[in-house]
């Protein structure tokens, strides 16, 4: 368990077998509810991937119990600052209680999946690396008095959906309140309206940190000391609720976004949001045929949107169309290039 922090458990069962716990035995199915209610042991949620499925647990994650700290390149190869915004939680005290980090890791395995790198699993004592979807990842790490949060996207850092960022950094922030009063409460510590941490975000050195303090107030830069806006990622980890305009300082996507070429799903969000003759105009622009645009609403007569999908496939497909093209054919068009700034959003969905 101390190589790869995963218990059976009948096997921890067998553990309290033994005449030191045989006290507890009775007890054992609700001593293992109670340490998956503190975030000492995780469940491992497994899916059929055909349909969907929960499949029985088997094994469960216990954290606090890996000694081997992370010795894999993840961090250098893959959270790289074209890729990766981050910010630290920053604590008061010198360190951090050790139960503390390995609570918030627990938790996180509670509610997203498990990253495998290379063949191995993205758990090591204080490190954890997980899968939020298809595009993003998310690192925890532990460094001193800091827990850094990373937030890496497949491509490039300039399409991460900030609606992600925001509801992961609002998890963490809320489970690692409610850790810190839970230990408050367990010394009888007096109740105190004071967080034990507070929030610093990076530039893109990743390794260069701002005070909240500093960024909340209504002005539109905030300069590192390396002379970047470090407004601009505060932005991504704080997105307004319910916002589906851009705000008026966009400035559009990044340079590096725009020579991606779009994913499938972005083409959808694109298409949902663009008129049907509009993008029929930006498909001529780029080289498609009016004939191919006439064959398909002639095969979809009644289904406008999947003609406006299958038109921009047809696109990525035929003339793999980066979002430069599209962003140079709005441009000649005279359509505001915020057109594109729809693909770094996702559809809200009441839970």
């Amino acid at each position: 368990m101390s190589e790869n922090g995963m218990i059976q458990k009948v096997d921890l069962y067998q553990i309290w077998e033994q005449e030191e716990f045989r006290q507890i035995l009775p007890f054992k199915e609700y001593i293992f509810d109670m340490l998956i209610h503190l975030d000492i042991v995780s469940e491992q949620r497994r899916y059929d991937t055909k349909t969907g499925s929960r499949l029985p647990i088997e094994n469960f994650f216990v954290p606090c119990m890996l000694t081997q700290r992370n010795n894999t390149d993840y961090l250098t190869q893959e959270c790289t600052p074209e890729r990766t915004v981050s910010l630290a939680f920053v604590f008061k005290g010198t360190i951090i209680p050790p139960a503390l980090p390995n609570r918030l890791i627990c938790a996180c395995l509670s509610m997203w999946t498990l990253k495998e790198y290379q063949g191995r699993k993205l758990m090591f004592s204080g490190f954890v690396g997980l899968s939020f979807d298809k595009e993003h990842d998310i690192v925890v790490c532990v460094e001193g008095h800091k827990i850094l949060l990373y937030l890496v996207h497949k491509r490039s850092k300039g399409l991460i959906i900030p609606d992600i960022a925001t509801s992961v950094r609002d998890c963490l922030f809320v489970t690692l309140e409610r850790i810190s009063e839970f230990y408050q409460s367990s010394i009888h510590c007096k109740a105190s309206s004071k967080l034990p941490f507070l929030t610093e975000y990076s530039c893109s050195k990743l390794n260069c940190f701002t005070s909240e303090n500093k960024l909340v107030s209504e002005t539109e830069e905030c300069l590192c000391k390396h002379g970047e806006n470090i407004k601009n990622n505060w932005r991504i980890w704080n997105k307004k609720k319910e916002q589906k305009q851009c705000d008026a300082n966009c400035q559009g996507l990044s340079e590096d976004a725009l020579s991606q070429i779009p994913s499938n799903t972005e083409l959808l969000r694109l298409s949902n949001h663009c008129e049907a003759h509009m993008l029929h105009e930006l498909a001529l622009h780029l080289g498609m045929e009016d004939m191919v645009w006439s064959d398909m609403v002639e095969n979809y007569p009644t289904n406008t949107q999947m003609v406006k999908f299958l038109t921009l496939i047809h696109l990525k497909e035929n003339y793999e169309i980066s979002f430069t093209e599209l962003d140079n054919g709005l441009r000649e068009m005279e359509v505001t290039t915020h057109k594109l700034c729809v693909v770094r959003r996702r559809k809200q969905v009441k839970s």
